[in-house]
């Protein structure tokens, strides 16, 4: 027969996976589109795959390979009723805000603090269901 301990073993690996696994994701996903100070030179040495744009017209759309000639700023958009790349250009001066995924520190401890939580519960749930001889 086996004792306590023995079985206690296998669950220990299964709670430390579990919190390992939770971290990783937590830790992963952690940007968010925001918006970047000085848009130009954000957008010619980042060169980000995607940004938001608002216009003065107050349009608000995702544009793939956003890069600057001169003035314009050029790119991929998916438009309603049209194929999806579409290539874009409009006047810098029509451009009043850009966002960029950056790193979001704020969801970052949220996300692992809310990950050890759950880790934490996980592993309280597991060892007592051990010890109570539940298996």
């Amino acid at each position: 027969m086996l004792n306590g301990r023995a079985l206690f073993q296998p669950q220990r690996r299964t709670a430390l996976g579990a919190g390992a696994a939770l971290l990783v994701l937590a830790v992963s996903g952690c940007t968010a589109l925001r918006p970047v100070k000085s848009p130009a030179d954000y957008i010619e040495s980042v060169q980000p795959k995607v940004v938001r744009v608002y216009t003065t017209s107050s349009d608000r759309f995702l544009m793939t390979g956003a890069h600057i000639e001169n003035d314009t700023l050029m790119g991929f958009v998916a438009e309603k009723g049209a194929a999806v790349g579409t290539f874009k250009e409009m006047p810098w001066g029509d451009v009043t805000k850009i966002e960029a995924q950056q790193w979001a520190g704020d969801l970052t401890v949220a996300a692992v603090a809310g990950g050890l939580l759950a880790w934490a519960g996980f592993t309280y749930l597991v060892i007592h269901h051990v010890q109570d001889g539940g298996i």
